[in-house]
């Protein structure tokens, strides 16, 4: 009993120790590392590099942001951050990756904390994310399930539509009918996300 404790006590210290040796950046930072990024993300979900490379250097200091986990100049972790148009102060994460050669090290938390203190220097205050299979990590990690959130559904303005209406409004008259009713094209009704994923959140 003792022993078990005194080296889960060593185990943290030495955690510690190594975690100076980690370092957790935005990817556009260090732009010779693409490729190795682009390798780490294709080995757990296969793509296209050409795709992958086209996605990472479109990291950016306003997002969409990749922040990568490094040591010793060798990328170990990714995690990509995106804003959440119709929710203020929120983000969305995704294609969070740890190499298979490091997990079971707590380095996957790390990410996950590197990454909330960098969108709180964003004025960021919400995580977003969607999983499956993953739950029970992100909930040691204090995100807990929420509905599931639209991240394409921006929002529709019905300007364009009235300046196509004016048009019409302004048209000289004629003897004829009117015109049926122009369809409002940017109107949307609400329909429920059919996922198979769990979506989570994080208040920071």
């Amino acid at each position: 009993m003792i022993l078990g404790i005194l080296t889960r006590g060593i185990n943290n210290i030495m955690e510690m120790i190594n975690m100076n040796l980690y370092t957790i950046i935005p990817i556009h930072e260090r732009p010779d590392l693409y490729m190795d990024c682009c390798k780490l993300i294709n080995s757990e979900w296969p793509s296209s590099d050409t795709r992958r490379l086209r996605t990472l250097r479109m990291s950016c200091d306003n997002f969409p942001t990749c922040l990568i986990l490094i040591i010793d100049n060798k990328v170990i972790g990714h995690c990509k951050i995106s804003l959440v148009p119709k929710l203020n102060g929120s983000c969305f994460i995704e294609s969070v990756v740890i190499d298979s050669e490091y997990r079971y090290r707590g380095l996957g938390s790390i990410l996950l904390r590197g990454t909330e203190n960098y969108v709180l220097t964003k004025n960021i205050k919400s995580i977003y994310l969607a999983t499956k299979g993953q739950e029970q990590f992100y909930q040691k990690n204090g995100y807990y399930n929420c509905e599931p959130i639209d991240l394409w559904d921006c929002g529709a303005v019905s300007k364009p539509i009235d300046v196509i209406r004016k048009k019409y409004t302004h048209k000289e008259k004629c003897s004829g009918p009117p015109p049926p009713p122009l369809p409002n094209l940017f109107s949307f009704k609400k329909s429920k996300i059919t996922t198979s994923k769990t979506y989570m959140v994080k208040n920071l």
